[in-house]
C-alpha cells in the first residue's frame, strides 16, 4: 500500500467522522448559540451554589463525578455524538439518586440550615444604649481574659453591613454573648476554634467561620491573613486577635490597628466605633 493510499484512507476516515459529528463550522454556531451560553451561564451559577452549600459536608466527593459527567453531555451535545449523551445523561441520574440516598441526612441538615437561616438571623434585635454598654464591657472584659491567659482567638464584630456570609463560612449559633461561652470554645482545640468567631450585636452569630470561601486548611489568626484584612476593609468590621506566645492584643479596624490596649481602652475604642456606626 502507498503513502498516498495510506494518506487517502485517513483523510476519508477524518471526513466521515466530521460528517457524522456534525462538526462543521455553520453547525457549530448553530448550536452554540446565545441560549447555550445563558443555560452553560445559569448551569454554572447554580453550581457555585451547590459548591457553598455542600463544600463542608461529604456531597463533596460526588462533586468531580457530576462534573465529568456535565462536561461529557456539553461535548456529546455539541458533537452530535447522541448515544454518548444518553448514556452520559442516564449515569448523571444514577449518580443524583445514589447521592441522595447515600448522603440523605447531610442533605436534610442542608436544607435545615437554609431554612433556619432567616429565622437565627432574626434573633439578632437592635440594642438600646444601655444594652450596647452592657455588651461592650462584657466584651471588652472576654477578650482581656482571652489575652491574658494567652489564648488564641480571632473576633469579628458586626460594625454596620450584613455578615450573613461570614455566618456561613462558619458554624451557625445565634446564642447570647458569654464570657464562659467563649473562653470555653477557644479553650478547646477543635474546629469550633479554629475560626472567628462571628458577632452581631450581642449575639455570637457563629463559631469556626473560615470568612472566605478559599481559606487555606491551616488558618492563621494574624494581622497578615489577607481573609482578617479583607473582613476588616471590605466588610468594615471590628477584628480582635489574642496570641498563644504573649498576653497582648490586636485590634483592626479598615485601614486602623491598635495594639497593647489595656480593658478600658479597649472598651472606649470598640464603643467609640459602634456608636459611630449607629
Amino acid at each position: 500500500m502507498s503513502f498516498e493510499a495510506i494518506q487517502n484512507y485517513f483523510v476519508d476516515g477524518w471526513q466521515i467522522l466530521v460528517d457524522q459529528a456534525q462538526l462543521s463550522v455553520s453547525n457549530f454556531a448553530t448550536v452554540f448559540n446565545l441560549v447555550t451560553a445563558l443555560d452553560i451561564l445559569f448551569l454554572l451559577l447554580i453550581l457555585w451554589w451547590l459548591w457553598t452549600k455542600i463544600r463542608k459536608t461529604n456531597l463533596v466527593r460526588v462533586l468531580p463525578a457530576f462534573l465529568a459527567l456535565l462536561v461529557i453531555l456539553l461535548v456529546s451535545k455539541l458533537l452530535g455524538f447522541i448515544a454518548l449523551f444518553y448514556v452520559s445523561a442516564v449515569l448523571l441520574v444514577v449518580l443524583l439518586v445514589a447521592a441522595v440516598l447515600i448522603y440523605n441526612q447531610e442533605l436534610q441538615q442542608i436544607v435545615e440550615l437554609s431554612l433556619n437561616g432567616r429565622k437565627n438571623e432574626q434573633k439578632v434585635k437592635t440594642l438600646s444604649q444601655h444594652e450596647r454598654a452592657d455588651f461592650v464591657r462584657e466584651l471588652a472584659d472576654t477578650i482581656i481574659t482571652l489575652a491574658k491567659s494567652k489564648t488564641p482567638a480571632l473576633l469579628v464584630i458586626r460594625v454596620t453591613k450584613p455578615i450573613s456570609r461570614l455566618v456561613e463560612n462558619g458554624t451557625p449559633l445565634y446564642t447570647p454573648l458569654k464570657k464562659e461561652f467563649v473562653l470555653d470554645i477557644f479553650s478547646r482545640r477543635s474546629r469550633l476554634s479554629n475560626g472567628a468567631m462571628i458577632i452581631d450585636n450581642g449575639m455570637v452569630a457563629a463559631v469556626g467561620s473560615t470568612l472566605t470561601l478559599a481559606a487555606p486548611k491551616r488558618f492563621v489568626f494574624s494581622l497578615s491573613n489577607p481573609a482578617i484584612k479583607q473582613v476588616a476593609m471590605h466588610w468594615e468590621a471590628i477584628v480582635v486577635i489574642t496570641h498563644k506566645h504573649t498576653d497582648t492584643l490586636s485590634l483592626l479596624h479598615k485601614d486602623q490597628s491598635y495594639s497593647k490596649l489595656t480593658a478600658g481602652s479597649l472598651e472606649r475604642v470598640i464603643k467609640n466605633i459602634l456608636i459611630a456606626k449607629q
